[in-house]
C-alpha cells in the first residue's frame, strides 16, 4: 500500500503549485474478514451454474460435456483450441473439413493443452483456471479502490459494487439484466476474460506504482502483454487509458514540476555555476526518463500481443472469417439504463481533478469504453459489448467518491441508508441472473452441455480411431467434436465454420432428416471428403438405407451411430 501526501499552500485546501505528490511507502494491507468473506462469496458465485450441472449429473444421471456458463457454445471453442493445441502445438480452427493452419498463440490456452497431452481431459484443464481467475480478480479490484479510496467503509462499498454489481435494463425490447457487465456471470464459463480484467486492473496498479517510485519499471508492461494475449479488447482499452491519463496528467498545471532558477551570477563564481548546472540536467534527465520510459514499457508489452492478433487476422483465412462473423450492433442505451445506477453518482465525481495517475485514468475508463464501443461497430473492430467488460470497477470507485463529495458524512443512519442501496443494485440483479442461468443450462434436446450415452460412447469411438478424417454431423454436436475427438467437423461453432455457417447447418438438418434422397445424400457426403458420418440422437433419417454403398463400417452406440465412409 501507498500513502500519498498532497503538500498544501498557506494552509489551503489544494495542492500547492509546482510540487508533486510525495510516495510514501507502507505495508500492505492483508485482507480483513468482511474481505475474506467478499472472496468467498464471489466464489460460490461463479461456481453456482456449476453446480447446477453437476446437480444433474449427481441427481439425474445425465452425461455432462463439461462446460460451465450460459453459452456453451463459447466454452466448447475453447475445449477445441485446447484440444489442438495438444495434438499440435498451437491452436488451428477445427469447425471446418478443410486444413487450417496451427498458428494461434495463447497463453492460458498453451498451459491447458499442455495439461491435455499429459492425460488431462480439455474440459477439466479449462475448468483448472476458475478459482485462479476469481481470486486474481478480485485482489486486483481490492488493490485498484485502495489506491483510489480513503476510509474502510468507502472502500468495502466500491469493492463490493465492483464486484457484485448488477442493474435491469432493456435488452431488445425485453426486460433482462446484461450479464456481460457482471463480473460474475463473466466466471460462467468466460474465465479467460476474467483472467484478462485481473491483468488489466493490476496493470493500472503496478502502471501507477512504477510511475510514483520509478521501481519494477518492466511489471506494468508484463501485465498489459498477459491482459493482451488473454483478450485483446483489454489490450486496446489498456492502451488508450495509459494514453489518457498521461494527457491529463500532463495538463494539469499542479503536476508541474517547479521551475529550477538559475543562480544570480553576480552573487556565484563560474565553478557554482557549473556544479548547479550539472545538477539540473540530472533533473532534467530524470523527468525525461519517468516521462518517457514507463509509459513506453507498458504500452509497447500491451501493444505486442495486439500486433500479433492484427496480423493473425490478416493471414489466417478463419481468422478473418470469424471478426467478419462476429461484426454486430448492439444497442448503446441498454447499457446505459444498465449502469446508470453507478454512472450518476460517479459523474459527481468528475468535477474533481484527478491527483494520481490512477484517479485520473479511473476518470478515462468510463470515456474510453465508449470509444472502443464505437469503433467496435466500424470495419475496425467487433463484438461492441466486450469494451464494457468490466466497467463496474472504476464506475464503483467514482460513484462512492461523488457521494462522499455530495455530503454523504452528513447524513443520518447512512451505514443502514448504504447497505440498503448496495443490497438493491447487487442481490435483485444477481437473483435474476442465477434463476436465468438454472433455466438456460437445463437440458434440453438440442443442447451441448448435455448430451446422450450413445452420442458419449460414439465421440469416445471417433477419439480413440487413430486415422484421420472429418465428421458430419449435427449442429448441436458438431460443437463438441473438436474437442470430445480432436477431429474437424463441417458445422459446429458458427464464428468459425464459415463461410456460411447457417446453410452447412440447413445442410446437416437436411441430412440426417427424411428429407434427403439417396442419390442427392451420398453426393453431399462424398463432395465433403468427411471420412466420418455421426448421427446424433435426434437423426429421423435411416443413415444406412440413405448412404448405402459409400458406407465401409457401420458402429452402433444405442441411439446414436458412426459410420464411415468413402
Amino acid at each position: 500500500m501507498r500513502l500519498e501526501l498532497q503538500p498544501l499552500d498557506g494552509g489551503g485546501n489544494v495542492p500547492a503549485r509546482g510540487l508533486e505528490l510525495v510516495p510514501v511507502a507502507r505495508r500492505r494491507r492483508r485482507l480483513d474478514f468482511f474481505e475474506v468473506s467478499a472472496l468467498a462469496v464471489f466464489g460460490l458465485l461463479s461456481a453456482s451454474v456449476l453446480a447446477l450441472d453437476l446437480w444433474q449429473v449427481v441427481v439425474h444421471g445425465r452425461v455432462w460435456t463439461g462446460t460451465d456458463g450460459v453459452y456453451t457454445i463459447d466454452q466448447l471453442q475453447y475445449v477445441a483450441w485446447i484440444r489442438a493445441v495438444a495434438d499440435h502445438g498451437l491452436a488451428s480452427n477445427l469447425f471446418v473439413l478443410h486444413p487450417t493452419p496451427a498458428d494461434y498463440f495463447q497463453p492460458a490456452i498453451m498451459i491447458s493443452g499442455g495439461l491435455t497431452a499429459l492425460g488431462v481431459a480439455p474440459w477439466l484443464s479449462l475448468l483448472l483456471w476458475k478459482p485462479v481467475a476469481v481470486v486474481a480478480f478480485f485482489l486486483a479490484v481490492r488493490a485498484y479502490v485502495d489506491r483510489n479510496l480513503a476510509g474502510r467503509w468507502p472502500r468495502r462499498t466500491a469493492l463490493v459494487l465492483a464486484v457484485f454489481f448488477g442493474s435491469f435494463s432493456s435488452v431488445y425490447g425485453a426486460f433482462n439484466v446484461l450479464g456481460d457487465l457482471s463480473p460474475v456471470f463473466l466466471t460462467w464459463g468466460y474465465t479467460l476474460g476474467v483472467m484478462a480484467l485481473a491483468a488489466m486492473v493490476a496493470t493500472l496498479v503496478a502502471y501507477g506504482d512504477a510511475r510514483a517510485t520509478g521501481r519494477r519499471l518492466w511489471l506494468p508492461g508484463l501485465l498489459g502483454a498477459l491482459a493482451s494475449s488473454l483478450h485483446p479488447w483489454n489490450g486496446e482499452l489498456l492502451i488508450a487509458l495509459i494514453i489518457a491519463a498521461e494527457v491529463v496528467m500532463l495538463l494539469d498545471p499542479r503536476r508541474r514540476r517547479a521551475r529550477v532558477a538559475w543562480p544570480d551570477r553576480r552573487r556565484f563564481s563560474r565553478e557554482d555555476r557549473l556544479v548547479r548546472r550539472e545538477r539540473l540536467l540530472r533533473l532534467l534527465r530524470g523527468v525525461s526518463r519517468e516521462r518517457w520510459l514507463v509509459p513506453a514499457v507498458a504500452i509497447g508489452g500491451t501493444a505486442l500481443p495486439l500486433l500479433y492478433y492484427a496480423v493473425l487476422v490478416k493471414a489466417d483465412t478463419s481468422w478473418s472469417l470469424a471478426q467478419q462473423a462476429s461484426k454486430h450492433s448492439f444497442p448503446f442505451w441498454s447499457i446505459a439504463i444498465a449502469i446508470a445506477p453507478l454512472l450518476l453518482p460517479a459523474a459527481v465525481a468528475y468535477r474533481r481533478p484527478p491527483a494520481t495517475f490512477l484517479a485520473a485514468a479511473t476518470r478515462a475508463w468510463p470515456v474510453a469504453a465508449f470509444g472502443i464501443f464505437l469503433l467496435s461497430g466500424t470495419s475496425l473492430g467487433a463484438t461492441p459489448l466486450h469494451a464494457f467488460q468490466g466497467i463496474t470497477v472504476p464506475l464503483a470507485v467514482l460513484a462512492v467518491e461523488g457521494i462522499q463529495m455530495l455530503g454523504w458524512r452528513r447524513l443520518e443512519r447512512r451505514m443502514l441508508i448504504g447497505t440498503a442501496l448496495v443490497a438493491v443494485f447487487t442481490i435483485p440483479a444477481m437473483y435474476f441472473e442465477i434463476n436465468e442461468a438454472r433455466i438456460n443450462v437445463a437440458p434440453s434436446p438440442a443442447g451441448s452441455n448435455f448430451i446422450t450415452r450413445g452420442e458419449r460412447d460414439a465421440l469416445g469411438y471417433l477419439a480413440r480411431d487413430r486415422e484421420a478424417g472429418g465428421v458430419l454431423t449435427n449442429y448441436h454436436l458438431g460443437d463438441a467434436v473438436p474437442g470430445f475427438t480432436g477431429r474437424s467437423t463441417y458445422v459446429g461453432d458458427c464464428l468459425w465454420s464459415e463461410p456460411n455457417c447457417a446453410g452447412r447447418a440447413v445442410n446437416m438438418g437436411w441430412l440426417f432428416s427424411t428429407n434427403a434422397t439417396p442419390a442427392a445424400a451420398r453426393s453431399f457426403v462424398l463432395g465433403t471428403r468427411a471420412r466420418f458420418v455421426l448421427a446424433d440422437c435426434m437423426t429421423t433419417a435411416d443413415m444406412r438405407s440413405l448412404l448405402g454403398p459409400i458406407v465401409r463400417s457401420e458402429h452402433t452406440f444405442g441411439c446414436a451411430a458412426v459410420y464411415e465412409v468413402e
